[in-house]
């Protein structure tokens, strides 16, 4: 079987469960995580609750069980092609737009269809990411959250670089979230995010043909408000 994660980077329909309401609109209230980041005033309120969110569970789950990417991996950027929406791609979008960047990085964009994001620059810290803080929920979750086994229980999607690398780590996180130990889970966080604008998140698509779209609407917005 594919996992949820598997199926997003080949492009398939990933269905979100999980959340309850109640704990969907905690994470969702305005203002609760309030950014010092001048590129993220880019961004739905909503949105930064939630990749907030995700990086605390992220590095919990790290703090927990040591579990790390080996120094310089860029793997998960270079060697596949990660399939997201145009909503994801929407923040980085509205930052490149707003700094000058848009134009530029749409031509890239365009002709890099099908290839490695356009944002990796191997070598650079953290993650070889030159738009990290705007990056989307599947980077930041990827090779640190859980898809929902047949029983509705987390089980860590283990990347496969952190299995070869790090086998004994790997084995042990994967051990603390299936005793219960605090982790993201994929679904429970791009539920709500897909529901903040969800005619953009209908179709997931290569990160560049995403980015690209998002681009397009971004520049014209511009041209408009500009006119």
């Amino acid at each position: 079987m594919v996992r949820a994660k598997e199926m997003a980077f080949r492009g398939a329909p990933v269905y979100v469960t999980g959340l309850s309401m109640v704990r969907a609109k905690e994470m969702a209230a305005p203002g609760r995580y309030p950014s010092r980041n001048p590129s993220r005033r880019h961004m739905h309120p909503h949105r930064l609750t939630l990749y907030q969110e995700a990086d605390r569970q992220t590095s919990a789950l790290a703090d927990a069980t040591g579990l790390a990417c080996p120094p310089g991996c860029g793997v998960c950027c270079d060697h596949h092609n990660p399939h997201v929406t145009e909503a994801d791609m929407g923040p980085i979008a509205r930052h490149l737009v707003a700094t000058g960047g848009g134009e530029a990085v749409h031509v890239r964009a365009v002709a890099a269809v099908g290839q490695p994001c356009v944002f990796f620059a191997p070598g650079r810290l953290p993650g070889g990411c030159t738009q990290y803080e705007l990056r989307p929920l599947l980077c930041r979750l990827f090779g640190f959250a859980a898809v929902r086994d047949k029983h509705g229980q987390p089980a860590l999607a283990v990347c496969h670089v952190h299995t070869a690398e790090t086998p004994a780590v790997a084995a042990a996180a994967a051990a603390h979230v299936a005793a219960g130990g605090d982790v993201a889970v994929f679904t429970d966080l791009q539920a709500p995010a897909d529901a903040l604008e969800p005619d953009r998140s209908r179709v997931r698509v290569p990160i560049n043909a995403a980015l690209a779209s998002a681009l397009e609407r971004e520049l014209l917005r511009a041209t408009y408000t500009e006119g």
